[in-house]
């Protein structure tokens, strides 16, 4: 997450999103000019430019500021004023895609109780051992949903947002917003994707996979328009 006191904005980050790249190349307008360097992991930095959230292990019960912090926390803590006065935005991402992209990162090696498989291949015997096993975890092992950091009581905070399928034209868009320089150049590439690019979207989306994509993310799917 970031604030630039120095151009009055808060980033929100969200899940397997390209969003620590995009903090990347907004975090140097936090700083004082010239001070900035790239950097994949870092400490919480706080100084009247702006503050960055602590990127690494356990940076939630270490840093006051932290990555993926929800937005009613940073209100809290920048206070009403300075919360309702910032331009916000974040970056959001296809459903379909995104848990495709967490499952690689998170889900393979998801074990589920041998009762609830058992149960589910004989409700679905025609799908293959990855389908079978893409299902569970789309089920039981809790695919990223960002609405908790750009929501606060139902509510989106976003004056913004940045599309994952057009990353580079919406930083630019977001950079001509704000009266920021765009520099293409300037977005590193950190937390390259454990995807298997071998496997295609129709060898894992079965019925069931689907429909609980269209359950689970309604909300996105409803209002950034996405549909498979």
């Amino acid at each position: 997450m970031l604030v630039s006191h120095r151009h009055k904005f808060i980033y929100l980050k969200t899940v397997k999103t390209a969003s620590t790249s995009v903090e990347a190349y907004f975090e140097r307008f936090c700083m004082p000019e010239g001070e900035w360097e790239p950097q994949h992991l870092r400490d919480t930095y706080e100084s009247e430019y702006g503050i960055i959230g602590h990127r690494g292990q356990s940076a939630r019960s270490q840093s006051k500021w932290y990555n993926h912090m929800p937005g009613y926390e940073i209100k809290e803590l920048l206070g009403e004023d300075t919360w309702n006065s910032y331009f916000k935005f974040c970056v959001i991402r296809d459903p379909w895609e995104k848990a495709i992209s967490a499952y690689f990162h998170f889900g393979q090696n998801h074990t589920e109780k041998p009762r609830r498989r058992l149960m589910q291949r004989l409700r679905h015997p025609f799908y293959n051992a990855q389908q079978q096993h893409f299902l569970c975890w789309l089920k039981y092992g809790h695919p990223p949903i960002d609405q908790h950091i750009y929501q606060i009581d139902g509510k989106s905070v976003l004056n913004s947002h940045i599309r994952y399928e057009q990353l580079s034209e919406d930083i630019q868009k977001i950079c001509q917003q704000l009266n920021l320089p765009w520099e293409p150049d300037q977005i590193p590439r950190f937390k390259s994707e454990k995807r298997d690019r071998t496997v295609t979207p129709d060898q894992l989306y079965t019925a069931a996979a689907d429909q609980i994509i269209r359950e689970r993310y309604a909300y996105e799917i409803e209002t950034f328009q996405y549909d498979r």
